[in-house]
């Protein structure tokens, strides 16, 4: 600590209790400015990452707590160092993100998002505002992980320890708060060290909070009710009581007598997780005693190995109380005590059933209980039950486990798992965020006309990074280590451009996309309410493009009929007439072949309103040929992005062509000038390179996809449809540009020529080939459009100054077009996406 005489901790100051003081007075003025900022999950979870990691590589922050840890005397060294293990594993993303998921919904539940697509109601959960947090004396992790919570939750914290404490609390938070380089994950901690009777102190605290998290008997949560006002939501995590039920055969058991004595010495009893009590499935006395001996021998054998912790004198004292009564109880015939030689433990054995609370250190109550008496037992001291431990057959859990629950109890573990859990587990029967929010909602019909969710409304920081080289190729890309335990799901990425590799994902980061893709959509004005879709994306041979959007049309909720990229065009059209499909999903390659080769059916339809298109693009005669000879209304991109990094851009009503708006959520994207790491200027032209900001099974930084725009000028940064996510035009591949007879020459060029000369709406593909001595460039065509080869060729020499000095001026190239049926153009094998450059030269 920076100095001893300065003990608590405020908003990553260290101050001492003259200064504490001062604060306090003034600590409504605090929380009225500090609830004006909004925390931001994202800055929790990776700051919680950070030190989890520090933790685990035991950089200086574990040698700062394990040290303290050990000042106290309280633990060994070996269980020091795994309770930090332990907190550095809660600190992980993905089970903070688990426990956000399960307790609130969703990994930002604080988002105000519509509740479905088919209504204008929206919802979220919000921070209680100033939540203060009491902490328990005997539980060292308790205090923090709850302020933890309470960050998840977006509030601004007040944690009071006691002065009996360590000083772990502040350290741990200390630390945490500096691995935020915004620094204002801080501004949302304080944590001060004081008695409880300082009510000059704590009235002030609890007057200005929103809620107060408290752990304790019942007098200590009477007395914070009687300090704190009427309004104040009081979290109580009371004293519980646990315990462990055997049947008579697992009675028997050595082992699991050997791991109930275990039970009995680990944290001293501390945790309310730990039993206090042992139940026998039995009524008889003699039984009951030979267990008690049993258990009495396995606490010989494993006491030796946990270190003992001494109570202190009050402990000491209710501990002798407690054994001299039952001493003086044995004396009528209904009671045994065994002690250890040394006093270690002792084992209290009574013929009455009802539960009774130990005076920990080592001692556990023997009682019988029948299994028929567990509900009759137990129930009166329902609200003081936690954690049971069962052992008996698989066959008898389900009874046994439903009678505890049935009686009160929240939890049923095995014996020798009392004390553990798992991300996102229930405390004390709840949910502790959801105890620390509140949950909000709002109704705008009209206003929000088209808006998901309202992070779409705000334009996000920049992203805070060390400067880094982009990558450059996919190769480098898929080089970076993934995360065994979070790839659960392999696309195909690649092909048009190179082979084609795997990209890996977790089922959580699975979801999140499909969620912005949904969201995509319905911002580009797919109606869950009307409309009726026929999915034509490529699937299969592990290609993403089918499955993710049939995910992003059920999320949306909408009536789908997921057909796939078929080979049977016919059956294709019929199908879309036959059930009334107004919306067509899939690449524009294969949707202009349907429409090409079906058009006696489809013009004749003329029901297709809508075509979602994604991983090319429709030129403006292809569009114009859609919406002249078939009616089609609305042609938009489905999504812009990428099988390695997920959903990058989608349209609105306001962004036609290669025209989108950043998913700004995931994304944060640079756009580099064409021949260095430095940003263009305006609306110049360079290369988009991204970087999601939620880390990710690949974690990449800066990746560089291959793809060339520039950057839109929308009026206050805010766009006509009232999005402050960025926009910025896509303009194609960097592997559009291709060398070639000494020359470069631009796909889109190509493109261009046959739009404002042909009005051609077909595909076009360039060739590179080798021919003797020259290289030869082969334009492609469709012969649909019976466009004459020879006259194209005059009019390309005449129109593309690079070609025309590079075939006649130069002589270095030769150039051919060629009009081929549609079915004979080369694409991927998996997505079915035309490859616009193919090149054959030899290398």
């Amino acid at each position: 600590m920076e100095n001893m005489n300065k003990q608590h901790l405020w908003q990553g100051e260290w101050i001492g209790d003259q200064e504490l003081a001062s604060r306090i007075g003034d600590i409504q003025s605090l929380v009225a400015r500090q609830m004006a900022c909004e925390l931001d999950i994202e800055t929790v979870l990776a700051a919680g990452d950070l030190l989890g990691k520090n933790i685990r590589e035991k950089s200086a922050i574990f040698t700062e707590l394990k040290n303290c840890l050990s000042g106290t005397g309280q633990l060994t060294s070996d269980e020091i160092g795994l309770a930090l293990l332990e907190i550095a594993d809660v600190l992980r993303r993905e089970n903070l993100e688990k426990k956000l998921i399960r307790e609130l919904g969703s990994s930002n539940p604080l988002l105000a998002c519509r509740t479905q697509f088919d209504d204008a109601i929206f919802e979220a959960w919000a921070p209680l505002g100033f939540l203060v947090h009491i902490s328990p004396q005997n539980a060292f992790t308790v205090g923090p992980m709850s302020v933890l919570e309470g960050l998840l939750s977006g509030n601004l914290n007040f944690l009071k320890t006691s002065p009996q404490e360590s000083s772990f609390p502040q350290i741990l938070l200390h630390a945490l708060g500096k691995c935020d380089p915004s620094a204002q994950l801080e501004k949302f901690i304080i944590v001060a060290t004081m008695s409880s009777k300082r009510k000059d102190l704590l009235e002030p605290v609890f007057a200005g909070a929103d809620g107060i998290a408290a752990w304790g008997g019942e007098e200590s949560i009477q007395s914070i009710r009687a300090m704190a006002p009427a309004s104040v939501r009081i979290v109580e995590w009371g004293h519980k009581i646990s315990l462990a039920f055997l049947s008579m055969e697992a009675a028997q058991d050595p082992h699991t007598l050997k791991q109930l004595a275990m039970e009995c010495c680990l944290m001293e009893q501390q945790a309310c997780s730990s039993p206090q009590c042992v139940y026998l499935d039995t009524s008889d006395w003699n039984e009951l005693q030979r267990f008690g001996e049993r258990l009495a021998d396995a606490l010989t054998l494993v006491a030796h190995e946990l270190p003992r912790q001494l109570p202190d004198t009050a402990s000491a004292g209710e501990i002798a109380l407690v054994s001299e009564c039952h001493r003086l109880e044995a004396c009528l015939g209904n009671a045994r005590l065994i002690e250890a030689p040394d006093g270690g433990w002792r084992i209290y054995i009574d013929d009455h059933a009802a539960l009774a609370a130990s005076p920990l250190y080592r001692s556990i109550w023997v009682k019988p209980l029948p299994r028929t008496d567990i509900i009759r037992v137990l129930r009166p001291m329902r609200n003081y039950l936690q954690t049971v431990a069962i052992c008996c057959k698989l066959s008898e859990m389900h009874p046994l486990s439903r009678s505890f629950l049935r009686a009160g109890a929240i939890r049923i573990r095995r014996i020798g798992e009392m004390t553990g859990g798992y991300p996102g587990e229930p405390h004390d029967g709840v949910y502790a965020l959801q105890r620390y929010c509140r949950r909000v909602s709002l109704q705008l019909p009209h206003e929000a006309q088209g808006i998901s969710n309202f992070d779409e409304l705000r334009k996000f920081p920049p992203l805070q990074w060390d400067p880094v080289p982009a990558m450059t190729a996919k190769e480098q890309f898929q080089s970076v280590p993934a995360d065994p335990a979070q790839a659960h799901l392999f696309f195909k990425s690649g092909g048009s451009t190179g082979e084609p590799k795997l990209s890996t994902f977790s089922y959580q980061q699975y979801h999140e996309h499909i969620r912005l893709g949904a969201e995509g959509l319905y911002a580009a004005g797919f109606d869950p309410l009307g409309d009726r879709a026929m999915n034509l994306f490529f699937g299969g041979g592990l290609y993403g493009g089918f499955i993710s959007f049939f995910s992003a049309l059920e999320q949306l909720g909408a009536i789908q009929f997921p057909m796939a990229a078929h080979g049977d065009t016919r059956m294709v059209a019929q199908e879309i007439v036959k059930n009334k499909v107004n919306v067509l999903l899939g690449m524009p390659s294969y949707i202009l072949q349907l429409f090409e080769k079906e058009a006696d059916i489809l013009s004749a339809y003329r029901g297709v309103k809508k075509i979602y298109y994604g991983g090319e693009h429709f030129s403006p005669a292809q569009r114009h040929y859609l919406h002249q000879s078939f009616q089609v209304d609305v042609i938009r991109s489905a999504a812009y992005g990428s099988v390695d990094i997920g959903p990058i851009g989608f349209q609105c009503e306001h962004s036609d062509g290669g025209v989108h708006h950043l998913q700004q959520q995931l994304q944060y994207l640079e756009i580099l000038k064409m021949d260095e790491d430095r940003a263009v200027q305006g609306e110049e032209v360079g290369r988009l390179v991204f970087t999601p900001r939620m880390l990710s099974v690949n974690k990449p930084l800066r990746y560089e996809i291959g793809d060339v725009g520039h950057w839109i000028a929308d009026p206050d940064g805010i766009c006509a449809c009232g999005r402050a996510a960025p926009r910025f035009r896509l303009l194609g591949r960097t592997g559009d540009i291709c060398r070639i007879g000494s020359t470069f020459l631009n796909y889109q060029e190509f493109i261009r020529i046959l739009a404002t000369h042909f009005a051609y709406a077909g595909e076009a593909q360039l060739i590179l080939a080798q021919a003797e001595i020259k290289e030869k460039v082969i334009l492609v065509i469709s012969d649909s459009e019976r466009l004459p080869a020879l006259r194209c060729r005059e009019i390309f020499l005449e129109n593309y100054m690079d070609l025309q000095e590079a075939v006649l001026t130069d002589e270095t190239l030769l150039f051919e077009v060629q009009a081929v049926g549609i079915d004979e153009f080369h694409r991927t094998a998996g997505s079915g996406k035309l490859i616009r450059v193919l090149d054959r030269r030899a290398r």
